[in-house]
């Protein structure tokens, strides 16, 4: 009986091992917390883009074109939210233009472990964009 419970104890502590390293659990937004990427274009254009994780979601886009720079941080509200999972989320979008409001919603998936990044527009699906990891901390440097 003795051997019994030590066996069992044994399966037990085996089947229980240290799940730490598994980032399953993690969000996007925490496993992607501060890359940046860049994106790929044949446009004569730079555009980076940042997620952050703190209390807030920001996004901190840099975009340089005909020597005018744009260094942007804006939140992403959370109840704009539709999916939120490990490698991807989507949020729902609005802007006003020439008084008319538009509504999309924006998907960011992160492929080849967060090597690369893919945002496509519900408002203009032929045309996603496509983003590679770089090493910098700042987007804007």
């Amino acid at each position: 009986m003795k051997k019994l419970l030590l066996l069992s104890a044994l399966f037990v502590f085996a089947c229980s091992g240290d799940n730490s390293s598994d980032s399953s659990n993690q969000t996007f937004f925490e496993k992607y917390d501060g890359v940046v990427w860049q994106e790929e274009t044949l446009e004569d254009y730079l555009s980076r883009i940042q997620i952050n994780n703190g209390n807030t979601i920001t996004r901190k886009s840099y975009f340089v074109e005909d020597g005018d720079v744009y260094c942007d941080i804006s939140t992403l509200l959370g109840s704009n939210f539709i999916e939120v999972n490990e490698n991807s989320f989507s949020w729902n979008e609005q802007a006003e233009y020439n008084g008319v409001i538009e509504t999309w919603i924006t998907t960011v998936t992160a492929t080849n472990n967060g090597n690369n990044l893919i945002i496509e527009y519900s408002d203009d699906p032929d045309y996603p964009e496509y983003y590679s990891r770089t090493t910098l901390t700042d987007p804007c440097e």
